[in-house]
C-alpha cells in the first residue's frame, strides 16, 4: 500500500464539522492505515486555520499524539529542491508548505498526497511527473 501523505486542508476538514469537505476527510482517515505522513509546516498552518475557525488550534497535536498522522520530513537537506519549487512556482505562486510536500512526495516515491489544495494538479515532482492525488471529486 502506498504511503500517505496529508495537507492542511484535508486535517482542518477532519477537524471541523462545519467544512464542506468533512465527510470525505473523515472517510479518507478512517480508511487509510496510519500514521498519514506530513510536515511541520501543515501542523503550523492547520493550527492556524483551526484556531481562526473557532476551534481549538491543538486539535492538530492530538491527531499527532494518537499517531493518525506523523512528522516525516527533515527541510535541512531538501532546502535546495524547496528553494526551487518555489522559485519554479512563483506564478501560482507555490508557499513553503506546498513546497515541502511536493519535495517529499519526492522522496516517498510509491505515494498518495491528501489534499483540497487544486494547485497539486499543477505541481509536478521530478519536474515532469503529476503528483499521485487523493483529493475529493470536483
Amino acid at each position: 500500500m502506498p504511503t500517505c501523505l496529508t495537507d492542511s486542508g484535508p486535517l482542518v476538514a477532519l477537524l471541523d464539522r462545519s467544512e464542506a469537505h468533512h465527510a470525505w476527510a473523515r472517510e479518507q482517515f478512517d480508511h487509510i492505515r496510519g500514521p498519514i505522513w506530513t510536515c511541520e509546516g501543515v501542523i503550523a498552518e492547520t493550527s492556524h486555520l483551526l484556531q481562526a475557525a473557532r476551534l481549538p488550534p491543538w486539535g492538530i497535536l492530538e491527531l499527532l499524539e494518537r499517531e493518525v498522522i506523523a512528522v516525516r520530513f527533515d527541510l535541512e537537506p531538501r532546502l535546495d529542491r524547496v528553494l526551487a519549487l518555489m522559485q519554479k512556482y512563483a506564478d501560482t505562486p507555490m508557499d513553503f508548505v506546498d513546497a515541502c510536500l511536493v519535495a517529499m512526495t519526492e522522496s516517498k516515491q510509491d505515494c498518495r498526497l491528501l489534499t483540497i489544495d487544486s494547485d497539486f494538479y499543477v505541481y509536478r515532482r521530478f519536474e515532469r511527473q503529476t503528483i499521485p492525488l487523493l483529493a475529493p471529486v470536483k
